[in-house]
């Protein structure tokens, strides 16, 4: 199984995740998407700690208008 990369997002948009809501301008690390395994992607703060492990499905919807990667990942 291939090592995953973590990439940087920003909340456009408001929303709850793990217990803690996130707000537009917070930071978020979220493990790259796995669309062949489908497996779930694990999501760290901005001080980088682990929050909790998200469906592929929450990713995507989150890619929805949630949050945007920043350009240093492209």
């Amino acid at each position: 199984m291939p090592i995953r990369s973590i990439n940087k997002y920003t909340v456009v948009r408001r929303f709850s995740l793990g217990k803690r809501m996130y707000d537009k301008l917070d930071v978020i690390y979220i493990q790259e998407h796995d669309s062949m395994n489908r497996e779930p992607q694990k999501v760290f703060n901005a001080e980088k700690e682990y929050v909790t492990d998200i469906s592929p499905d929450m990713y995507l919807s989150l890619c929805k208008g949630f949050i945007v990667q920043n350009a240093e990942n492209s």
